[in-house]
């Protein structure tokens, strides 16, 4: 297929073809023009329409690199360290590090080396000439440790996730929950007395859930103990070896629903209706999946033929798993059966079972569509999605059915089961648990 002929522009009848695009508002500022042409160099229509399909081909991937978030100056600086290597070849024997150190005094203002008489200590003056990158190789030649923020931002990028706004904005959260109070500073400078200060009013000044503490906590202890490992430091994590007393004693429940809620929910899923949101709504219900999990499921992970009809749940391209343990498979009743296969019908036989929620271009499952389109149709009943998750849990533990199984249907933490029963056999053993709390028949 061709590019559209708008791209193509003659300034001239008979003359050579350009290329006119827009550029995106968002872009205009660092790519210097508003509008974006160039000479294809012919007057011919069709190598005009070939040419225009690559450069606009070419543009975009540019584009979408320079809408990247900036590698961090942290990891930057890292890189330049590791490669200030001995250089056997230099004849001067100097060895990398010092022909950085020379590099750098070499940028100076001649005042500021008169004042220092060339030592080297100008280059730790406040007003020497030195980018944020090369104050950050400096701290790393002459040993200083990295700041939190930096190690913060050294954890996002050693992450994998930079692009997740998700993951990126409660990294951040963390970071700003200690910096706000203890300020940013190399991480050897913090004492762990302060940070169990900070942990305490949090929560008693602050009015914060001790679960939002401690996961805060857990986050910039990560991101310290990454960057204390991977720059090889050797003092030990302040931000190690806290407890938070009373932790999730404080939690409001979001488990039980009440007999009202239970009635409408059931109402709910009764309707007469074929839909993506109900029938994602229906297999939360009766498997107490994650809304991710649920809508990232391709149709081959479906096991309608089996004996025990059920789903084989594991990562795939476009959606991870939260953890390890995630990865399970979980027999199929009542709604959940009924859900599945009316979304059998709504996917007409392609690879995704809910392919509205699959957007193929950004290589991602659309999670935050499918719980605002499902926590749409639960919010006049006064719950969310989520809730299904933990009231699965609780009709459970009425039914009498131990913990460990509820946590193999459920993805946490697990003991041995599936050594202990065999895969299939455990299907079994968790199908005959499920059917102690079936509605639906």
């Amino acid at each position: 297929m061709l590019v559209r002929m708008k791209y193509l522009h003659q300034k001239q009848p008979n003359g050579v073809y350009y290329f006119r695009k827009r550029v995106p508002g968002d872009l205009v500022e660092r790519v210097g023009k508003r509008l974006w042409m160039q000479s294809l160099k012919t007057s011919d229509l069709i190598k005009a329409q070939l040419a225009a399909k690559r450069l606009d081909r070419d543009l975009e991937a540019t584009w979408a690199k320079l809408r990247q978030p900036p590698e961090s100056p942290i990891v930057e600086a890292q890189r330049i360290y590791e490669a200030l290597t001995p250089d056997a070849a230099n004849p001067s024997g100097l060895s990398g590090t010092d022909i950085y150190l020379d590099c750098l005094e070499g940028k100076q203002p001649i005042e500021l080396v008169a004042e220092y008489e060339g030592s080297l200590r100008m280059l730790d003056d406040p007003s020497a000439n030195l980018s944020n990158t090369e104050k950050k190789v400096l701290d790393l030649i002459v040993g200083r440790s990295v700041t939190l923020s930096d190690a913060v931002a050294y954890y996002i990028e050693m992450s994998g996730k930079r692009n997740d706004r998700k993951f990126t904005q409660s990294v951040r959260q963390a970071l700003a929950f200690f910096v706000d109070a203890l300020g940013d500073r190399p991480i050897d400078q913090y004492k762990r007395r302060e940070v169990e200060e900070r942990l305490v009013s949090g929560v008693q000044s602050e009015g914060l859930k001790t679960a939002t503490v401690s996961r805060r906590l857990s986050t910039v202890k990560s991101a310290v103990n990454k960057a204390i490992l991977n720059l090889e430091y050797s003092f030990k994590n302040p931000f190690e070896k806290h407890t938070i007393p009373g932790l999730r004693d404080d939690e409001d429940s979001r488990s039980s629903l009440t007999a009202v809620q239970q009635a409408a929910l059931l109402a709910l899923l009764n309707k007469p209706e074929n839909s993506d949101t109900l029938n994602g709504l229906r297999i939360l219900f009766d498997t107490g999946m994650r809304v991710s999990e649920c809508v990232g499921l391709r149709i081959e992970d479906v096991h309608l033929e089996a004996d025990i009809p059920y789903i084989k749940l594991h990562r795939n391209p476009l959606r991870r798993l939260k953890t390890k343990q995630s990865q399970r498979s979980i027999p199929l009743i009542g709604y959940a059966l009924m859900g599945i296969k009316l979304q059998l019908e709504l996917s007409q036989g392609g690879e995704w079972l809910f392919p509205r929620y699959i957007d193929l271009e950004r290589e991602e499952v659309k999670n935050d569509g499918a719980s605002n389109a499902m926590n749409g149709r639960l919010k006049a009943l006064g719950f969310t999605c989520h809730c299904l998750r933990h009231n699965l849990k609780d009709r459970l533990r009425l039914a009498d059915v131990s913990m460990d199984h509820i946590r193999e249907l459920q993805g946490w933490s697990r003991s041995d089961q599936a050594s202990r029963y065999g895969e299939m056999s455990l299907l079994g053993v968790l199908h005959d648990k499920l059917k102690r709390i079936e509605i639906l028949s």
